[in-house]
């Protein structure tokens, strides 16, 4: 009795891990990042992102 009620808690933490992982990865990688405000690799990512869309804005 003792094994399945370790067994059921041990899926039912798997199974939470699970969703919460798919529902972060679904949201980007520093979307997902719980410091996404004050992470420099976040930051640095998103600023490429800006040069980008305002160097493609003034080419076409």
């Amino acid at each position: 009795m003792v094994n399945i009620i370790i067994l059921l808690v041990i899926l039912g933490y798997s199974a939470w891990v699970l969703v919460r992982f798919l529902r972060k990865s679904r949201q980007g990688a520093c979307a997902g990042c719980s410091s996404s405000k004050s992470c420099p690799g976040c930051a640095v990512s998103s600023v490429n992102e800006d040069i980008r869309k305002t160097t493609t804005a003034h080419e076409g």
